[in-house]
């Protein structure tokens, strides 16, 4: 049996059959952990660049009134919220992320699962359950992927995690789940260019797998058929896309739970920016400084992140998208104001006439020996008065070699609440952390978002 075919028969199945009860009190408080950070960068990428004219547009579809927008009191359909708020979630890139995968699950899960379990009346467990389920896949499937041609394997194989998790969700056995997997074969798509070009198409790509998978599990509910060997087959992913080393897929799984190793983001930023935003805060900490100070100033990366981020910036067209997929910008940024949070994305932050001017001279070196995705990365800045520094970040805090603890989770979900359209007050925020941290006990999700 091929590779591929290994994966097509193992991987419904074990999604179909996974109860709460196999999951390990680690994992689940992972998944807790996760849905808190999800639901937190999706209220603040409330207020994004171009959010408001697509959920107008989404409100204005009218449809039944299954499931919330999460930030507001409209009420869509349940593949409709799952593209809502899949967009909000995407909005600022601040969402986790599992860097060795290369992979955001939480922003294709969260979206597709809250939908369906409001939908259906379904609890805490029943939830937990599938989203562990569907993030565990699409990690797996991310490890394993061979090749990085310039697919979006976030949504390429997104979709295809969200539609077995959705079945799993529905009870549909595994039948169900191979089905709905084969229905999102059709839809797996997204490419690397959207990143390139900072354009607003990165941040619906997710959305789009979020909605297609909950339209596939609803379609396997139907009854239709659907490929069988999604991954195997002779035009399967694994023929189209990309090859699959079966064994990192499906090494321990039941007992080895990867996607307990994402990355709680610390900068609503591409995580290809991360280290070179370490680098800049650490200068800037140690020498506060203007452009005019800055005589040159060289960054160095990875073959991966050079191309995602090392590209000209040119914000003028999508001045918040364009700074979050530019190392230009970051580093610019954080030289000048010694920190990259919330507010230096904002448009007339990105527009700062000083911030343009340094970023516009910063040079982006490849170094083509490095062989991780986002470390290493090196910041050198030489000064008009012929003094230099440089400082290179090996390791990035919210990884799993550095993790954020409790406190730092909560306090960036606690920012991101009181951002957004409508700042979500600090006593409606501890709310929904009780309601997050005792999820097992709700025998219904319809009530997350219903307030004292």
């Amino acid at each position: 049996m091929s590779a591929a075919h290994r994966l097509d028969e193992t991987l419904p199945a074990w999604v179909a059959g996974l109860r709460i009860e196999d999951i390990p009190a680690q994992a689940v408080a992972c998944a807790k952990r996760t849905l808190l950070d999800t639901l937190a960068v999706a209220w603040a990428g409330s207020a994004a660049t171009g959010v408001a004219p697509v959920l107008e547009m989404l409100a204005g579809q009218g449809g039944a009134r299954e499931a919330s927008l999460w930030t507001d009191e409209v009420r869509l359909p349940a593949a409709s919220a799952a593209f809502a708020n899949g967009l909000l979630a995407s909005a600022l890139d601040f969402d986790s992320v599992h860097d060795e995968a290369t992979i955001h699950p939480d922003i294709v899960m969260v979206p597709a699962l809250l939908a369906l379990a409001e939908r259906g009346g379904f609890g805490g467990r029943e939830f937990i359950a599938a989203h562990v389920a569907g993030s565990e896949m699409a990690v797996r499937l991310g490890l394993a992927v061979q090749s990085h041609p310039g697919w979006f394997y976030s949504s390429v194989l997104g979709v295809i995690a969200a539609a077995a998790a959705s079945a799993r969700l529905l009870g549909l056995g595994v039948d169900g789940v191979r089905t709905a997997a084969g229905v999102a074969l059709s839809r797996a798509a997204g490419s690397q260019q959207a990143l390139v070009e900072g354009s607003f198409t990165k941040r619906l790509q997710t959305a789009f797998a979020a909605r297609d998978g909950v339209e596939a599990a609803l379609l396997a509910q139907c009854g239709i058929t659907a490929p069988r060997q999604l991954f195997g087959g002779r035009a399967g992913v694994e023929a189209l896309y990309t090859g699959f080393d079966a064994d990192k897929a499906l090494s321990g799984l039941g007992r080895d739970w990867r996607f307990t190793g994402l990355t709680i983001k610390n900068y609503p930023s591409c995580f290809c920016n991360h280290a070179a935003i370490l680098a800049a805060q650490e200068i800037a900490r140690d020498l506060p400084l203007t452009a005019a100070q800055v005589r040159s100033c060289t960054v160095t990366l990875t073959p991966f992140s050079a191309r995602l981020v090392g590209g000209a910036f040119t914000p003028e067209a999508n001045p918040q998208g364009a700074a979050q997929f530019s190392v230009r910008y970051s580093v610019a940024s954080v030289l000048l104001r010694g920190d990259f949070r919330l507010a230096h994305i904002d448009p007339g932050a990105v527009m700062d006439p000083e911030v343009l001017a340094l970023a516009r001279r910063i040079e982006v070196v490849t170094d083509a020996s490095a062989t991780g995705k986002f470390t290493p990365a090196t910041v050198e800045v030489r000064l008009a008065d012929s003094a230099e520094r440089r400082v290179r970040i090996d390791a990035i805090p919210g990884t799993p070699v550095q993790p954020l603890d409790a406190e730092a989770v909560l306090k960036k979900a606690q920012a991101c609440f009181a951002a957004g359209v409508r700042p979500l007050p600090p006593a409606r925020v501890q709310q929904l952390v009780e309601r997050i941290d005792g999820l097992e006990t709700l025998d219904s999700l319809s009530g997350l978002w219903k307030f004292d």
